[in-house]
């Protein structure tokens, strides 16, 4: 028998005989015990558990059971995992506590079928993978295959999710209701969960996508986001990046740490992070580095943000939820709607000096900590710890605050700390990921505002919570789940015909289309003047996912993002390429070929 869904259910919806061919293919899958990845697969645990860096040969991570927020007091650990929480996809509109009605935020939700760019790129992607029979997959809020009719251009093959490590049940419902199921075994669409070792990629066949590129731990791990930073502005300049607070790596920068804190009078805070921590572990502050830190200590000191913007007198920071689908081209989109997360105390400090900055619930942002306070309880949007972003930009409005730049400025931050990263993640890319599309990435970007409305990184989450304890986050989190998938462009596809296909067709390219794209790239040939088919279908590529974007939108390759371009380690032909089109006027853009 097929594997069955998590309730019970075979899953999945169409005729008999689609019915049938998709448990013949599961039939012989199994019995081949198809698995691209080896023995040592086939026998792991579909619930995960933590991983380590020797796990991953990617940077050291550790499971993260809470919500947003892991360092206590600015941000998130590097790996910020849900637990398998209990809650489903919100149905209503009223507090799950008090029955009240609550505020909640508009998000709009549309069938992504009726889009003219989801039948051009399910054509498209057939014509592509008609050796196994490709056929790209809708996600929805509202259709369930699991038990509504069957519907006109259904996926006829078996369609399987795979976890390796925590979950959240609006990613697991979003894969449901499109009909997926959960496997432990290989020949799976999409996984979700711990990052592939490095050789593991190597092994992807071209419709199958996982949730991390190789090497992201260049932004998860504190120590490597500030070297990487540090990196970028020494080759860019001082101004290229201001949004990172002053960082010392210890125990090599303890004498530049000391001669700060003397050069600011011995009276300036510091902020100490283990560099590879999750849900706070061993955060603290501390007033006296030279006595309160131990030499040798290998940890990160920043100085503290001790002016930090105040609403009600309490401090708070964002959670910005940033889409990578592509390094080569950099692809980037950011969701129109995140979370404000709010210290459950109110904050003390005047005149740049913080008092009682032991007292936790005053200076941590973290709500897995704030929620333990006994005066929490769920509310309105707008009210206790944890707000939309669209009621903070309303709230910021009523203080006289033009939401706008602020943004702007945030978006700026997201762009330029991937570009700190993206020569390193592509170099990966090249090595050891067989095929452009198989990576993708949702990241939780932690800033926090001072005073005078600049944005300060506090870190990057490489598995940002999607928990969904509260009516707010049911809302939020299961919209950006859908409408995630559903920019991927994620395929079912035949294991008969794939297994069958001697192997993946090679797209190679002679020395002239070689030389062309290095005069693109060096700006001695006009990127749009000589379109080949490859660049036409990455430009399709690109416009259908941006035009199937539903609440995220795209801040790279965006109107005037060409200033990004000198910012590159290294100029790609894709990045020309694709900035190029996105800056010129859709009538002025050459047929494509």
């Amino acid at each position: 028998m097929p594997p069955t869904t998590e309730n019970g259910g075979s899953g999945g919806g169409g005729s008999e005989l689609a019915t049938r061919v998709e448990e013949a293919e599961w039939d012989e899958a199994r019995d081949e015990g198809y698995d691209e990845f080896g023995d040592d697969w086939e026998d792991g645990s579909e619930e995960g558990s933590a991983w380590t860096d020797e796990d991953a040969q990617e940077g050291e991570y550790a499971s993260d059971d809470g919500e947003e927020g892991g360092d206590p007091y600015e941000g998130d650990g590097g790996m910020d995992d849900d637990e398998e929480d209990s809650s489903d996809l919100a149905t209503t509109d009223t507090d799950s506590t008090s029955g009240n009605e609550m505020r909640l935020p508009h998000l709009e939700s549309q069938d992504v079928e009726l889009l003219p760019a989801f039948a051009q790129r399910r054509a498209r992607l057939a014509a592509a993978g008609k050796d196994v029979g490709a056929h790209l997959v809708s996600f929805s809020l509202s259709h369930d295959r699991r038990r509504d009719p069957p519907r006109e251009g259904d996926c006829p093959h078996k369609l399987f999710f795979r976890i390796e490590g925590a979950s959240s049940n609006c990613v697991r419902n979003a894969w449901r209701r499109a009909g997926f199921e959960r496997t432990s075994k290989g020949g799976w669409n999409l996984w979700w969960g711990r990052p592939l070792k490095f050789p593991e990629h190597k092994k992807l066949n071209e419709n199958q996508k996982v949730c991390h590129f190789p090497g992201t731990y260049y932004l998860g791990r504190k120590d490597n986001l500030a070297r990487n930073v540090s990196k970028f502005r020494r080759s860019n300049g001082s101004a290229s990046y201001p949004y990172l607070p002053v960082t010392y790596i210890l125990p090599d920068d303890r004498a530049r740490l000391l001669q700060d804190w003397r050069d600011r009078g011995e009276r300036g805070l510091y902020i100490v992070k283990p560099k590879a921590s999750a849900r706070g572990q061993g955060i603290r502050l501390v007033a006296k580095p030279d006595v309160e830190i131990k030499k040798g200590a290998s940890v990160l000191v920043q100085r503290y943000i001790d002016n930090p913007l105040l609403i009600d007198d309490r401090k708070f920071d964002m959670r910005v939820y940033v889409l990578v689908t592509s390094f080569d081209p950099l692809r980037v989109y950011v969701f129109k709607e995140g979370l404000a997360r709010f210290c459950s105390e109110k904050y003390h400090g005047a005149n740049g000096k913080v008092s009682h900055y032991k007292s936790k619930l005053k200076h941590l942002t973290n709500y897995s900590l704030n929620k333990k306070n006994a005066a929490v309880e769920e509310e309105g949007d707008g009210e206790g710890i944890k707000w939309s972003l669209s009621y903070l930009k309303e709230r910021l409005a009523s203080m006289g605050h033009d939401p706008r730049p602020i943004f702007e400025r945030v978006d700026d931050l997201i762009v330029r700390t991937l570009l700190s990263v993206e020569d390193k993640i592509n170099a990966n890319m090249g090595m050891y990921v067989p095929h452009r599309g198989n990576c993708f990435e949702l990241f939780g970007f932690d800033v926090m505002l001072d005073d005078a409305l600049h944005p300060w990184l506090i870190e990057v989450n490489t598995s940002p919570s999607l928990a969904t304890e509260w009516q707010l986050d049911k809302r939020i989190k299961n919209q950006l789940s859908v409408d995630m998938f559903n920019i991927l462009g994620v395929c079912g596809y035949s294991r008969q015909a794939l297994k069958a296909r001697a192997e993946a067709p090679k797209k190679d390219t002679n020395f002239a289309d070689r030389l062309r794209k290095q005069e693109v790239a060096t700006g001695r040939r006009a990127p749009l003047s000589s379109l080949t088919e490859g660049d036409a279908e990455l430009l399709r590529e690109s416009d259908e996912e941006q035009a199937l974007a539903g609440c995220f939108a795209r801040v790279f390759p965006a109107p005037g993002s060409d200033r990004y371009l000198p910012l590159f380690a290294s100029q790609r032909y894709s990045n020309v390429l694709l900035n190029a089109w996105q800056q010129t006027p859709r009538a002025q853009r050459p047929p494509l070929p």
